[in-house]
C-alpha cells in the first residue's frame, strides 16, 4: 500500500491501494462515492459494491433527502461487523442554514443529530456545506475545532469555498491545532474553474485535499447525450449552454480514449480528475455505476491525452450564491 499526502504523486496510477492521506488522519482512496438517496434495494447494492472493490468512501449530507441519505448508510452498516465498519469511510456536512446563527451549539447539534442518523459516535470527515453562512469563517472555524475537541469528527472540511474563504478557515484551523483536510468543489472537464483559478494549486500547497463533486458533468461527459441532446428537462438549460462544436470535440475525445482504454467514458472523466490531483465523488446509485466508474482505476491518461481534454474542457463560473470555488 503506498501513501500520498493531499493528492497522488505525477505518474501514479491509482488503485483501491493508493492512499491519499486527508488532514494527516485518515487515509482513502483516489475516489469516492457522493451518495444521495435514490431507490434503496439498488442504492444498498451500490454501497456493497464499493465495499467488495476495495473503495469504501462515502461522502453524503444532513440535507439529502431531509437525514434519509444517513439513515440510508446505518441500515447498510447493519450486517457488518466492527473490523469491516473500521474501514468504511464515512464524510457528511452541515448546512449552514441562515438562521443557525448561535455557534458552536448549532454546530453540535447538527453534527449529534448527524451521527445519531448514521449509528456512529465520530465521522471521519466533517464538512460545511457552503460558505454561505450568517457568521464569520473564524466563528465557524472554532465550532469545527470545538466538534474535533469533543471526539465528535476526525477530521474537518469544507465546500465551496473561494481561495480568500480557504486561506481564512486554513489559517483560523490551524490556530486551533488543526489542519483543513478538504474543500469540495464542483470540478470537471466542463467546469475546470477551480484549477483555471489556483484554487486546486493553492489548497494543495497548504495541504488541502479538492474533493471533486460532478465530476462527469451531471451525466453529460458519459456518452448518453449528443452535443445536441435530447437532454433532460432538468437539465435542459445548463447542457445547451455550452458551446456545441467545442462540446463535441470534447465528447468525440472522451469516446476516442474510452475506445482505447477499452472502458466507460465516465471512467476516463474520472481519470482526468485524478491526474489533475482531486478525488472525484463518483456517482453510487447502483452497483453498476459504481462498477464503471470504479474503472477509473488501473491506467493512468498520458500528459498528451491529459492536454487534447484539456483543450476541449470549458471553464466554468463561480456563482455568489454558492460556488464561490
Amino acid at each position: 500500500m503506498s501513501e500520498y499526502p493531499v493528492k497522488l504523486d505525477a505518474g501514479v496510477v491509482p488503485t483501491k491501494d493508493t492512499k491519499i492521506v486527508l488532514g494527516g488522519s485518515i487515509r482513502v482512496p483516489p475516489i469516492a462515492w457522493s451518495w444521495t438517496p435514490e431507490a434503496e434495494k439498488d442504492a444498498k447494492e451500490a454501497f456493497d459494491t464499493a465495499i467488495e472493490l476495495g473503495i469504501p468512501f462515502y461522502d453524503t449530507a444532513e440535507v439529502y433527502g431531509k437525514g434519509e441519505s444517513e439513515r440510508e448508510i446505518n441500515r447498510f452498516r447493519e450486517k457488518y461487523g466492527p473490523e469491516e465498519k473500521s474501514k468504511q469511510i464515512i464524510a457528511t456536512k452541515y448546512f449552514p442554514y441562515e438562521e443557525r446563527t448561535e455557534f458552536p451549539d448549532v454546530l453540535l447539534s447538527a453534527l449529534r443529530d448527524s451521527l445519531a442518523r448514521l449509528g456512529v459516535d465520530k465521522v471521519d470527515l466533517y464538512q460545511i456545506h457552503a460558505p454561505i453562512h450568517p457568521v464569520s469563517i473564524p466563528v465557524v472555524a472554532n465550532a469545527l475545532a470545538d466538534a474535533h475537541a469533543a471526539g465528535l469528527v476526525t477530521t474537518v472540511g469544507v465546500s465551496n469555498y473561494s481561495l480568500e474563504e480557504i486561506k481564512e478557515m486554513h489559517e483560523a484551523l490551524k490556530k486551533r491545532g488543526i489542519q483543513l483536510a478538504s474543500n469540495q468543489v464542483s470540478y470537471s472537464l466542463v467546469r475546470t474553474i477551480p484549477e483555471k483559478s489556483g484554487l486546486i494549486k493553492l489548497c494543495h500547497d497548504l495541504g488541502i485535499a479538492i474533493l471533486a463533486y460532478s465530476p462527469i458533468g451531471m451525466g453529460l461527459l458519459t456518452g448518453k447525450f449528443g452535443a445536441k441532446g435530447p437532454f433532460p428537462e432538468s437539465r435542459k438549460a445548463r447542457f445547451e449552454s455550452f458551446d456545441t462544436q467545442q462540446l463535441t470535440q470534447l465528447l468525440d475525445l472522451l469516446k476516442s480514449l474510452a475506445t482505447k482504454y477499452d472502458r466507460e467514458q465516465s471512467a476516463i472523466a474520472l481519470n482526468w480528475c485524478i491526474a489533475k490531483g482531486t478525488i472525484p465523488l463518483g456517482g453510487a446509485r447502483t452497483a453498476e455505476h459504481v462498477r464503471q466508474n470504479a474503472a477509473a482505476f488501473g491506467f493512468l491518461l498520458t500528459p498528451e491525452e491529459l492536454s487534447e481534454l484539456d483543450k476541449f474542457a470549458f471553464l466554468g463560473e463561480n456563482k455568489k450564491e454558492w460556488n464561490h470555488g
